[in-house]
């Protein structure tokens, strides 16, 4: 596989999804932000690779400090070619007038890149993915008035950044994207229901309709997007679904390309009574047909201190859910992918430092048997929340990416974090 063919963010705009976020997650305003298995580890996959020490992670500048600027999603194809975005300079409490923020890694530090002009006074971006170093994607949203979304779509195609229209998405914000190759991408907007979906066939894209669980259109949005091959593509997503008489819960879902055609294939449901309970899975990396990974957060709306973390793992033939550590209160999963070895995975996110209201940075390491907690980095005695991850096989190199806000609770000031671990 080129690169990381991962893509999505964090999109306020998901109310139906995000709603169900444990309240002490604090993203930036205005961000665009038939068969059930058992909880079962999956077997590891046979190799000779050794996996890497979990161990290791620094902070590393990223670029702007003091302009209310966050990253929200990662991408890379080489130890010397990582991209990471967002968005800077709006407004403290809703993000009015804030441009798109597109950071690059050369290897050994994160700098600045330079993002084309957009012809609307807000913008942001949500997802970036990459199949090479000549060629790479950006999305997100636009806005000319608070309300008011628009798609977005930034090409990368070695030499600049240039936006592409996507506007067959209506108005939406574009918060998954998974690039496979300069002539073959797949994107999402937040809302499923209308089809909002599209693909790019290297010269425009064009709008499909992913199959979606029936429930009579009672709503549901697609989550997040990972390829592997242009003939295994993955989406997971979120529906409200009738689980008894007058008793209505939102339960995962994904859907499936395997080259010739979409289909809908079950997750495990919620498995509670309580039409409050949710299963959110934000975060998807595939990397085989038979190796597919999901994260998120699962819990109780409404409810501090019932969320925990929700790994899923796809064999080939079943979704299963996986065991995984918590920490803090109220963990959450933002994203997932391989690591640079076999047998190696990440998932980072955040959770509550236990007795403050305050958010952690959270990463999680998969050795092949097990998940485990990693000690890492925050910014020094601020809020932290990692809300992207990525490296490629054979790198040497992980980076995380999110950001940090200023513990004011009437006009929070967000900066860029990263780390490293490599």
């Amino acid at each position: 596989m080129h690169g990381s063919k991962i893509g999505g963010g964090i999109a306020i705009a998901a109310a139906l999804v995000l709603a169900a976020v444990p309240a002490a997650s604090a993203i930036p305003a205005g961000a665009a932000t038939a068969a059930t298995a058992a909880t079962v580890a999956p077997a590891a996959p046979a190799s000779a690779d050794a996996a890497p020490t979990a161990t290791g992670w620094t902070a590393v500048s990223a670029p702007p400090q003091g302009q209310n600027a966050f990253l929200v999603a990662a991408a890379s194809t080489a130890d010397a070619d990582a991209w990471a975005v967002g968005s800077q300079g709006g407004a403290a409490t809703t993000n009015l007038g804030s441009k798109v923020l597109i950071d690059h890694w050369n290897g050994s530090a994160w700098t600045q890149a330079t993002a084309p002009a957009i012809a609307f006074p807000t913008a942001g971006l949500d997802a970036v993915s990459a199949s090479g170093p000549n060629d790479a994607w950006a999305v997100g949203q636009m806005r000319q008035q608070r309300y008011q979304f628009n798609p977005l779509a930034l090409h990368w195609n070695g030499s600049a950044w240039s936006p592409v229209s996507i506007s067959v998405l209506g108005s939406t914000t574009v918060v998954g994207v998974a690039d496979i190759s300069p002539t073959d991408a797949y994107a999402f907007g937040t809302w499923t229901h209308d089809g909002q979906a599209a693909h790019w066939d290297g010269t425009a894209w064009t709008n499909f309709s992913p199959p979606q669980p029936d429930n009579n259109n009672m709503g549901g949005a697609l989550t997040a997007i990972s390829a592997d091959g242009p003939d295994d593509v993955w989406m997971t997503g979120s529906a409200l679904e009738q689980i008894g008489a007058n008793a209505y819960q939102y339960e995962p879902y994904s859907v499936h390309w395997n080259g010739s055609a979409w289909s809908l294939v079950p997750m495990p449901t919620v498995g509670s009574s309580n039409v409050n309970a949710v299963d959110n899975l934000y975060g998807l990396k595939a990397n085989s047909p038979t190796d597919v990974w999901a994260v998120g957060t699962a819990g109780v709306i409404g409810t501090t201190g019932s969320y925990s973390t929700l790994i899923e793992h796809w064999n080939g033939t079943v979704w299963t859910k996986v065991p995984s550590p918590n920490t803090g209160t109220d963990p959450l999963l933002h994203a997932v992918t391989t690591a640079n070895a076999a047998n190696s995975v990440w998932a980072v996110g955040d959770s509550v430092i236990p007795g403050t209201t305050q958010r952690q940075s959270l990463t999680l390491h998969w050795n092949g048997s097990t998940w485990s907690i990693v000690p890492s980095p925050n910014a020094p005695g601020l809020p932290t929340t990692l809300s992207g991850v990525t490296t490629t096989p054979g790198a040497s190199i992980v980076h995380a990416v999110g950001y940090s806000n200023s513990l004011s609770s009437t006009a929070p000031v967000y900066n860029p974090f990263a780390m490293r671990n490599g």
